[in-house]
């Protein structure tokens, strides 16, 4: 029951992302994917394999709010170890959603 629960305020509870180099902060429910967040905030980012964890286009650094995303997964963890660039806090944007907690990306050039 404590997993429903916690699934229903992810998807319902508002937070921050905050968008490097940018600056720009905008209130994201959680539950989104982090790509559709960054492009819906008017930043460009692009998704070159079509959210497949394929080619690393959308590489981000989680600059703050690490644990509000969502477990990457052994198929991004095996992408980024591929990525020039890539970093401890790197993440994927087509494969990290939102949570609860306040986030900060950097995007990173390719």
């Amino acid at each position: 029951m404590s997993g429903y629960l916690r699934s229903d305020r992810r998807i319902n509870s508002a937070l921050n992302l905050t968008i490097l180099p940018s600056g720009r902060t905008v209130k994201v429910i959680g539950g989104t994917r982090l790509l559709v967040a960054i492009t819906d905030a008017g930043e460009s980012v692009t998704d070159e394999c079509g959210s497949r964890s394929r080619c690393g286009s959308c590489h981000v650094v989680v600059r703050f709010g690490w644990r509000s995303l969502s477990k990457i997964r052994t198929q991004e963890r095996e992408r980024l170890t591929q990525l020039n660039g890539a970093e401890l806090l790197s993440r994927l944007a087509c494969q990290a959603m939102l949570g609860v907690h306040d986030v900060t990306v950097e995007l990173m050039p390719h």
